[in-house]
């Protein structure tokens, strides 16, 4: 299992090299993320497949009804052995169907080598997700950040980032990925932290 890094240390950090998020840290306190267990990871991955393009309340359902039909937690062998229809009868679509079994296939051809994450680096786990169809990288940065507590993960991608990342710099426009990896550079190794004090500001 592993450990969620030493958050209390990178905050002081920020504090020393990121002034512009010293409110946002004295606002929320130590940062409370913890890594995910990782029989939990497909599972993880499978849900933002299925989430894509789809509101959290519709995506959950779905998810909870999977579970149902498949078991707890979603296994790769559970989805691979389960029928196209059983998946759809949950209200997945079917493109999305034969996603989730393309990613089932993956991992147990070991394409995509889950049990291998914790010795790996960020470049490596990206690259191995984002060649699934309906894993980008979007995805692939949120379960860094979120399930295995990567330190220095900033998703260009995310909305909310975006906008944070915009207000704290007084920019006039909404960043692009090269600009907010610039803008950010000073918070490295600690960016993840600092998009998680950005996460909470609602």
């Amino acid at each position: 299992m592993l450990t969620a890094p030493d958050w209390v240390l990178g905050s002081q950090y920020l504090r020393e090299n990121a002034p512009e998020l010293i409110p946002f840290i004295d606002k929320y306190g130590v940062c409370t993320l913890q890594p995910e267990a990782p029989q939990k990871y497909f599972g993880t991955l499978l849900t933002g497949i299925i989430s894509q393009q789809l509101p959290p309340e519709v995506s959950l359902a779905m998810v909870k009804k999977l579970e149902e039909t498949v078991g707890t937690p979603i296994t790769p062998e559970a989805v691979a052995a389960a029928s196209d229809e059983a998946l759809c009868a949950c209200g997945i679509m079917q493109q999305k169907v034969i996603y989730l079994k393309g990613f089932a296939d993956a991992v147990l051809t070991g394409k995509v080598t889950m049990d291998k994450f914790d010795s790996m680096t960020d470049a490596e786990i990206t690259k191995q997700l984002t060649q699934i169809k309906g894993l980008g990288q979007w995805t692939a940065e949120m379960f860094l950040l979120l399930a295995l507590c990567r330190t220095d993960i900033a998703p260009t991608a995310d909305f909310i980032f975006q906008k944070r990342v915009k207000e704290i710099f007084n920019l006039s426009a909404m960043p692009k990925r090269k600009q907010i990896l610039e803008l950010t550079e000073h918070w490295r190794p600690w960016r993840s932290l600092a998009v998680w004090y950005l996460w909470q500001e609602k």
